[in-house]
């Protein structure tokens, strides 16, 4: 085996290693309630002094080993999927890059610190999404690495006003405006409204890539920012309005996700969705919560993206859910783990995802929401079913679209070790952590009644979305309104507003300069006529020169000048 081929099994197992030792220090820190504060001084400037910061408590230690976990099962994994690729060494080293930036701003509590990991993630994030060399991959890590400056510069700004507060820990209160940065920054970090237009463009980045920023690094990075400064978000008063723009987020990727065709855009605008869940329950004053779902997600997005791209392997590289079905007679064990994958992301019970949504759900329902707030979030949970049963609906299909039946494998052995431990996760995870962490969370007190409003929703969510699709017989339904399809595809037409409509305002008035300054008035009466008139004035000067009186009254002067040297 060659060293670029063993260079992967090595940084899997080191990661898996360190993984392990994360969650045991975690562990431990929960259990006996202790957390170690490291700050080195740098300078002291009029009263503030500038400190290089580390945090290690039970929340970083479990987020490191969530990263190092799923960043060994994806380096794994990468082995069969970017198997004879010429640039190994670097997509390997970029990938590491991206990790450990990710691990800096976990063990980061103040935003001078923070701001190293976050402008490494969004350097490397962008060599990871043009790491294929096309105009896809380039339009993708443009619009990309455009929308994450803005929380860059968000970040700054947050540095600058919180100067004033003596240091920029997140447990100094830095006011209104350190709040809204910090809203600001963390919105455009994970994609919420309406900075949401990123997320399914990074999908030109491989596979890998999608897996690891979907699930543990680039998007939960702003979720993880809100968690830290939590406090400082809720004395802000900003709580009602990043309740409003996450909950529209939810509606608006789970309804995109039902008429979107592409199976990783699909996956893409579910992690949207959880990333909206997430904001939603931050906006309640609940970090705990929030960091519980955003743990667990982490464990079955990432292995869903690996079935996902498994998938499309299979295919030749198509991408649309229209042409996956006939997997449950070539694969069963493929089916069986994407069929558990995307119960778990819909709250099935007693898989790892019902544990934490169903205590978000439930903490949402006794907040005293108005009516419109509460529709909203059964509609968003019901899209979410949704969309998860239409995937399974489609990849279990005993029609096959495929051109050749024998077309698709069965499970690859490295994919299988890759996926393993994160489906293992996915199933029992949820299970595990609340109960190792059970004295963390405060669960809400509701009446057996409530509990079951959620079920009720799931249920009638599968069984209608189970009935338009078996009955359209192509996996998606057709809707007469005009532009209603178009604009749940193009998630209301965010994607045009933050690319077209921008690039198309900027082409506009410049064309409208040209023409009226540069090819109107000011040019004909400026640079071009100046020029015309110096050039008109210059050729009659030129046509006076050269005719025959001039030429004579020369010669006339030039003799007379002579005779009168001659005679005086």
């Amino acid at each position: 085996m060659k060293l670029s081929n063993q260079i992967y099994f090595v940084f899997a197992m080191s990661l898996m290693v360190i993984s392990f030792f994360f969650f045991f220090c975690g562990f431990f820190c929960a259990i006996g309630s202790t957390s170690y504060f490291i700050e080195w001084d740098l300078l002291s400037l009029s009263g503030v002094s500038v400190v290089f910061s580390l945090i290690f408590d039970w929340m970083s230690f479990v987020f490191l080993g969530s990263v190092c976990l799923i960043s060994s099962c994806i380096m794994k994994y990468s082995y069969y999927y970017m198997h004879g690729e010429k640039n190994m060494l670097r997509f390997v080293f970029i990938m590491l890059f991206f990790v450990g930036s990710m691990n800096i701003l976990i063990v980061s509590p103040n935003l001078v610190s923070i701001l190293l990991g976050w402008d490494g993630l969004g350097l490397t994030s962008y060599a990871l999404v043009i790491f294929y060399q096309s105009e896809s991959s380039c339009n993708g890590g443009m619009i990309t690495v455009i929308s994450n400056r803005i929380g860059d510069v968000s970040i700054l700004m947050g540095i600058s006003v919180m100067f004033v507060s003596g240091g920029w820990n997140f447990l100094f209160d830095g006011g209104y405006l350190a709040g809204f940065f910090v809203v600001l920054a963390s919105c455009t970090k994970s994609a919420q409204m309406p900075f949401s237009a990123w997320l399914p463009a990074a999908m030109a980045a491989p596979t890998p890539v999608s897996a690891l920023v979907h699930s543990s690094t680039l998007v939960t990075a702003g979720v993880y920012l809100l968690i830290r400064f939590n406090k400082i978000v809720m004395d802000s008063g900003l709580s009602d309005s990043l309740l409003m723009i996450s909950v529209m987020t939810m509606v608006m990727a789970g309804l995109s996700a039902n008429f979107e065709t592409d199976m990783k855009k699909i996956i893409a605008l579910s992690t949207l969705s959880q990333l909206g869940l997430m904001v939603m329950v931050l906006s309640s004053g609940e970090p705990e919560l929030a960091y519980f779902h955003m743990i667990v997600h982490a464990m079955f997005k990432s292995s869903l993206f690996m079935c996902a791209g498994f998938m499309i392997h299979n295919i030749s590289g198509s991408q649309d859910t229209r042409n996956m079905s006939g997997f449950m007679t070539a694969s069963p064990l493929l089916m069986s783990v994407f069929s558990c994958l995307n119960m778990a992301l819909s709250g099935f019970p007693f898989l790892a995802g019902f544990y934490s949504k169903d205590l978000i759900l439930e903490s949402m329902w006794e907040n005293n929401l108005n009516l419109i707030l509460v529709s909203a979030v059964v509609l968003a949970t019901g899209l979410t079913v949704s969309y998860s049963f239409r995937l399974i609906f489609l990849a279990n299909s005993s029609v096959s679209n495929l051109q050749v039946v024998s077309g698709s494998q069965a499970f690859n052995l490295v994919v299988f070790k890759s996926v393993f431990f994160l489906f293992s996760a996915s199933v029992v995870f949820g299970f595990f952590f609340f109960w190792l962490f059970s004295g963390i969370f405060i669960g809400s007190i509701t009446t057996s009644l409530n509990k079951y409003y959620i079920l009720l929703a799931m249920s009638f969510s599968s069984i209608i979305s189970y009935c338009l699709f078996s009955f359209s017989g192509t996996g998606s339904v057709e809707f007469k309104a005009p532009g209603l399809k178009e604009g749940a595809m193009d998630m209301w037409f965010i994607g045009f507003f933050s690319t077209k409509f921008v690039s198309r305002l900027i082409l506009v008035s410049g064309w409208r300069k040209i023409k009226l300054l540069e090819n109107g008035w000011l040019e004909y009466y400026g640079g071009q006529g100046g020029r015309s008139l110096f050039l008109a004035v210059s050729s009659y000067s030129q046509l006076g020169q050269k005719s025959i009186l001039v030429s004579s009254y020369l010669v006339f002067c030039g003799i007379s000048l002579v005779l009168v040297n001659l005679i005086f």
